[in-house]
């Protein structure tokens, strides 16, 4: 396979969510709702006291973001992050921390 022409935007997602969220219910809208331009999500931290609320966790997301015939701009990133947010908010009830 060759290397990628164009290079990737990494982008780090913090969230607070129900503790009764998966790990794989939030990657699944966050892959539905980025769209082509998602390369790879992953989770790199969960996190449970001071700052987050009795019941809610917080998990750490990195995605990596690239379109194949074109360089994204910070529009182009910050379009994509606005709509996972959205889908996170409206499927799972998860805010950014």
């Amino acid at each position: 396979t060759p290397l990628p022409k164009y290079p990737s935007v990494s982008r780090d997602l913090s969230l607070v969510c129900d503790e009764s969220v998966t790990v794989a219910q939030a990657e699944t809208v966050i892959t539905e709702a980025a769209g082509k331009l998602l390369r790879n999500v992953k989770l790199f931290d969960i996190y449970r006291g001071t700052g987050v609320p009795e019941g809610k966790k917080s998990m750490a997301f990195s995605l990596e973001l690239r379109a194949d015939d074109r360089t994204l701009t910070d529009a182009d990133s910050e379009a994509v992050i606005t709509k996972v947010l959205a889908a996170l908010k409206e499927k799972l009830d998860a805010v950014l921390r």
